[in-house]
C-alpha cells in the first residue's frame, strides 16, 4: 500500500510550479497543528462547563461566521490580493483563536468563535484563486486533489494529537493552533508571492456581462449559479455524517466508539487514494466523474437504511468516501475554469459558501425529517438526491463546455 500511494505521488508531483508546492507545505503543516476544532464540543462541555446547547450554539456561530468568510474572502482576494488575504486571515484567526481560549464567559466564548470563523475561513477562496493563477487547466483537478490529500493528511494527524494534548491541557490546544497559523503566515510571506492581476482583463466571450466585480458578481452568471444549485443539493446528503449517521448508529445499538471507527475510515481512504484517484480522473470528462460521484454519495448514504452493523456502516463510509475522493478537485478546477479572472477569489468564496449552507441547513433539515418520520427515511431522500444530483451535473456538462469554448479557455487533455 506505501508502495502505492508513492508511486501515486511521484506521478502526481510532475510539472506544478514550485510555488503551488510551498503552499501546499504550508497548508499541510498548518493543518497539522490544527488542534482546537476537532476538541471544540469536548473543550466546550468539559473545562468550560457549557451544556450541550450552549456548547452547540457557540459551534453554530462558528459556522455563521464561516458563511460570512466566504463573501468577504473572495471579495479581499480579488480586490487586496491573494496573498494579503491570506496573511489576513491567517495573522487575525491566530488572535481569534487565543481569545476564544482566554474566553470564560459564554458571551465571550460565542464572540470568539464567530470571530475564528470569520477569519480562518477568509483564507479558503484566497488559496483557491491563487491556485488558479499558478495551474494550467489541465492540470487544476491533480493540483486541487494534491491540496485536498494535504489538508485531510494533516487533519488526520491533527485529530489523533489533539486528543492525547487535551488530556494533559486544554489550553495547549489553543497555543500550538495559534503558533502553527503564525508559522505558516511567516513561511507563505517569505515564498508566496502575489498573483492577482494588475490590470483589470477585458471581458471575454462568454463570461457574464454588466458586472462590476461585486460580490454579487458570480450570482449574476447562469451557468455558474446552475452548477452551485447542483451541489448545493449534494452538500445537504453529504452533512448528514455529522449528526444524521451517529443517531442512526446509536438507534441500532451501535457505540460513540463504533461510529469513530467508521468516521475514521473516511480519513484514511483519502490519505491512501486521493492522489491517484485524481491522477486517474484527470482526463475524463468531468460531468460524467461529477455524476458518478453523486451516485456514490447518494448510494452510500442510502445504503444506511439497511446497515445493522460496524461493518456495514464502514462500507456505507466507504462508498460515499470515494464520491468525495473523486468529486472535491473536479468541482474546484470547474469553479476555476468558469471563473473570470479578475473575479476568482468572489467565484471561490460562493462555491465555498453552497458547502457552508450545505454544512449549515444539512443538518438542521434532516433532524426534523428523523422527528417526523424515520431515519430510514431521510436515508432514502439522501438516495435520490444523489441521483438528482447526478442528472443535473449530465445536464449541464454541455452549457459548461460551451461556455468554456467561448472563453477560450484551454481544454486541451481533459473534456467536460
Amino acid at each position: 500500500m506505501a508502495a502505492h500511494l508513492l508511486n501515486a505521488l511521484t506521478g502526481s508531483i510532475r510539472g506544478l510550479p514550485r510555488t503551488f508546492w510551498y503552499l501546499w507545505g504550508g497548508s499541510l503543516l498548518n493543518r497539522l497543528g490544527s488542534f482546537v476544532m476537532p476538541m471544540m464540543m469536548m473543550y466546550l462541555t468539559q473545562a468550560r462547563g457549557l451544556s450541550a446547547a450552549d456548547a452547540g450554539l457557540t459551534i453554530t456561530l462558528y459556522g455563521v461566521g464561516s458563511l460570512g468568510a466566504m463573501q468577504v474572502g473572495g471579495t479581499l482576494t480579488d480586490r487586496v490580493g491573494r496573498r494579503a488575504t491570506m496573511l489576513l486571515s491567517l495573522c487575525s484567526s491566530a488572535a481569534a483563536m487565543l481569545a476564544l481560549g482566554a474566553a470564560t464567559s459564554r458571551g465571550e466564548l460565542w464572540a470568539g468563535a464567530f470571530a475564528l470563523g470569520l477569519t480562518a475561513d477568509l483564507y479558503r477562496p484566497a488559496s483557491q484563486a491563487l491556485i488558479a493563477d499558478l495551474v494550467p487547466p489541465a492540470d487544476r483537478v491533480r493540483a486541487f486533489g494534491l491540496l485536498y490529500w494535504a489538508l485531510n493528511l494533516g487533519f488526520s494527524f491533527a485529530a489523533v494529537a489533539a486528543g492525547q494534548l487535551a488530556t494533559v491541557s486544554f489550553r495547549a490546544l489553543f497555543l500550538v493552533d495559534a503558533s502553527s497559523t503564525l508559522t505558516w503566515a511567516l513561511v507563505l510571506f517569505r515564498t508566496i508571492p502575489e498573483t492577482r492581476p494588475t490590470t483589470a482583463p477585458e471581458r471575454r466571450t462568454g463570461e457574464p456581462e454588466g458586472v462590476q466585480g461585486s460580490w454579487l458578481t458570480p450570482f449574476r452568471d447562469p451557468t455558474f449559479v446552475a452548477f452551485l444549485a447542483v451541489n448545493l443539493v449534494l452538500t445537504l446528503v453529504f452533512f448528514q455524517f455529522q449528526v444524521a449517521l451517529s443517531l442512526d448508529m446509536a438507534a441500532k445499538g451501535l457505540t460513540p466508539a463504533e461510529f469513530g471507527f467508521a468516521m475514521a475510515l473516511n480519513g484514511v481512504l483519502i490519505v491512501f487514494l486521493q492522489p491517484a484517484v485524481s491522477r486517474a480522473l484527470a482526463p475524463y470528462p468531468r460531468s460524467r466523474v461529477l455524476a458518478v460521484a453523486c451516485v456514490l454519495y447518494g448510494v452510500g448514504f442510502g445504503a444506511n437504511a439497511f446497515a445493522t452493523s460496524l461493518r456495514s456502516y464502514m462500507l456505507c463510509v466507504a462508498v460515499w468516501t470515494m464520491g468525495e475522493i473523486t468529486m472535491v478537485p473536479v468541482n474546484a478546477s470547474i469553479v476555476a475554469d468558469l471563473s473570470p479572472m479578475a473575479f476568482r477569489g468572489r467565484y471561490q468564496g460562493t462555491f465555498g459558501l453552497m458547502w457552508s449552507l450545505g454544512m449549515t441547513l444539512g443538518p438542521m433539515l434532516s433532524t426534523r425529517l428523523i422527528a417526523a418520520t424515520s431515519t430510514n427515511t431521510l436515508w432514502r431522500v439522501c438516495l435520490a438526491l444523489g441521483l438528482a444530483s447526478a442528472v443535473g451535473h449530465l445536464a449541464l456538462g454541455p452549457a459548461r463546455r460551451r461556455r468554456l469554448e467561448l472563453m477560450q479557455v484551454d481544454l486541451v487533455g481533459r473534456a467536460d
